[in-house]
């Protein structure tokens, strides 16, 4: 088997995660939270592509996959008209 995706993939990800700890001391609360989600994002990509192997699946599954994006972003964004709404 070959193991060198999985453990680059893993290693991008510490990377992000890293990336994302320092993020919490910067100054500029946009910044951050622009920061927070972009390395959520690009985990989110990461764990998607290489451990679900959407890549190499059919389109059914990758619809699926979409939809399941687009839910969280319509929770998500929900979420935050309530937020800032108050």
């Amino acid at each position: 088997m070959n193991y060198r995706p999985a453990v680059f993939t893993w290693l991008a990800l510490l990377i992000l995660l890293g990336i994302s700890l320092l993020a919490t001391a910067m100054a500029s609360t946009a910044l951050r939270y622009t920061v927070h989600f972009l390395c959520a994002i690009a985990m989110a990509a990461l764990v998607m592509v290489v451990f679900m192997q959407l890549r190499a699946t059919s389109g059914l599954l990758r619809l699926f996959a979409l939809g399941g994006l687009l839910w969280i972003a319509l929770l998500l964004m929900l979420t935050l008209a309530d937020v800032l709404t108050r």
